[in-house]
């Protein structure tokens, strides 16, 4: 139970804490390859059109790259994140928002939930600086990304994405848009439209003295959070069900 005790844990850690995670982490992945540094220059991201997109076959290790909300981005990002641990890499997802459902997340990466924005953004740094994860993903939030955090990404030579408006840092920035006459939809029984099954991206990639654009077509995945039995998943107010205190106890939020 390795993303539970990271929730709670997390937060409060010092050094001797941070240690004792790499080990955990180490005994979870035991069969993971480790990173390459300053061999391999890209991950691939697994989506074909996007990846012949991107400068070098995918997104660049080393570099800090922030793709704004929006428009699919979280859907393309799980993805990703399945694909590269596919391939035996590890990678982690820090959501910052509370939003992402701990009983619906995939076997593989790892998620952890930070309490706040600010320990969010400190939990990816040290993860993309350890050097022991090919990808790390900061899920979105309202988080002003500083300049050690593309300092912390070239240290450990991994992939750190932020799910961010805030671009200043990127090396790499990603944007992404759903097209309007896209959706494909499940149809019901008396021929209306029931769910949506998939729609077409819009992505644009741009870099110093670079920039390119490509579409594909991406599946729809319909998940209620309100019936989610995760405690620690966001209402729809952005408030977590429940409050982690710092004596580590679980209250009920209001």
């Amino acid at each position: 139970m390795i993303s539970v005790f990271v929730r709670y844990i997390l937060p409060y850690m010092t050094g001797t804490a941070v240690n004792r995670l790499r080990e955990t982490l180490a005994e979870r992945f035991p069969d993971a390859q480790p990173l390459v540094y300053r061999t391999a220059t890209s991950i691939a991201t697994g989506i074909e059109a996007l990846d012949r997109l991107l400068p070098g076959g995918g997104l660049p290790r080393g570099q800090l790259t922030v793709w704004r909300p929006g428009g699919g981005a979280t859907a393309v990002l799980r993805a990703a994140c399945v694909s590269v641990v596919g391939r035996g890499e590890r990678v982690a997802w820090v959501d910052s928002s509370g939003s992402v459902p701990g009983d619906d997340w995939p076997v593989g990466p790892l998620l952890i939930r930070p309490a706040g924005n600010e320990a969010a953004l400190e939990c990816a740094e040290e993860l993309a600086r350890c050097g022991g994860f090919g990808l790390v993903v900061l899920g979105q939030g309202p988080i002003e990304i500083p300049v050690r955090t593309g300092r912390a990404v070239r240290e450990g030579g991994g992939v750190l994405v932020a799910v961010s408006a805030d671009t200043a840092c990127a090396r790499l920035r990603i944007e992404s848009w759903l097209a309007a006459e896209s959706w494909n939809w499940r149809m019901g029984p008396f021929g209306e439209p029931a769910e949506v099954e998939s729609a077409i991206l819009d992505v644009s990639v741009r870099t110093l003295g670079w920039s390119g654009r490509t579409r594909f077509r991406m599946p729809v995945r319909t998940w209620e959070s309100r019936l989610s039995p995760d405690p620690l998943l966001a209402d729809r107010r952005g408030s977590a069900r429940w409050s982690v205190w710092p004596k580590g106890k679980l209250q009920r939020s209001s």
